[in-house]
């Protein structure tokens, strides 16, 4: 299975997706991540991000022949981004769910000033990802970081992942 964890800088998507990924044992790629690990920190041109999506698309494909559950987490606010990830899930006949990860912008500008560990979003970046955000419109789970404790959006994805 793949599971796409996305939305904007300082949403909690990748907090959300760490404790996803302990809760149901699966694989997790980060684009902040593996973006330090093909040494292009700092780097946010088309160009590089076209390359940390393809490296991050790598790896899943890679890891769902170990019959891994995947998590990606990363913004995806374009959805041609979502669109390779679901048409992979589609050629490799493996279920895909997408979770967005949402929070007011009050929240995500007092976590965009925060110090975090890999993202080097601030707010600017989060403003101008906002203006350029595509809506997924096919079915997907919506959850707000700041009105619910996280033991509760894993068990409303845990819900929408396994269908109980």
């Amino acid at each position: 299975m793949i599971i796409i964890v996305f939305g904007l800088p300082g949403s909690g998507k990748s907090y959300f997706a760490g404790h996803l990924r302990k809760e149901i044992n699966a694989v997790l790629f980060n684009t902040d991540m593996i973006r330090d690990e093909i040494d292009q920190k700092g780097k946010y041109e088309e160009r590089t991000k076209q390359l940390v999506y393809k490296e991050m698309l790598r790896k899943t494909l890679e890891n769902l022949k170990n019959g891994s559950d995947i998590i990606v987490d990363g913004t995806f606010h374009k959805r041609d981004r979502r669109k390779d990830f679901i048409s992979a899930a589609i050629k490799n006949k493996t279920e895909l769910r997408l979770i967005e990860i949402r929070a007011s912008e009050h929240t995500i500008k007092k976590r965009l000033a925060q110090k975090r560990e890999y993202s080097e979003a601030d707010y600017s970046v989060y403003l101008k990802l906002k203006a350029e955000f595509e809506e997924e419109y096919s079915y997907h789970l919506v959850l707000w970081s700041d009105s619910l404790p996280i033991e509760d959006m894993i068990i409303k994805a845990k819900s929408y992942i396994y269908g109980n």
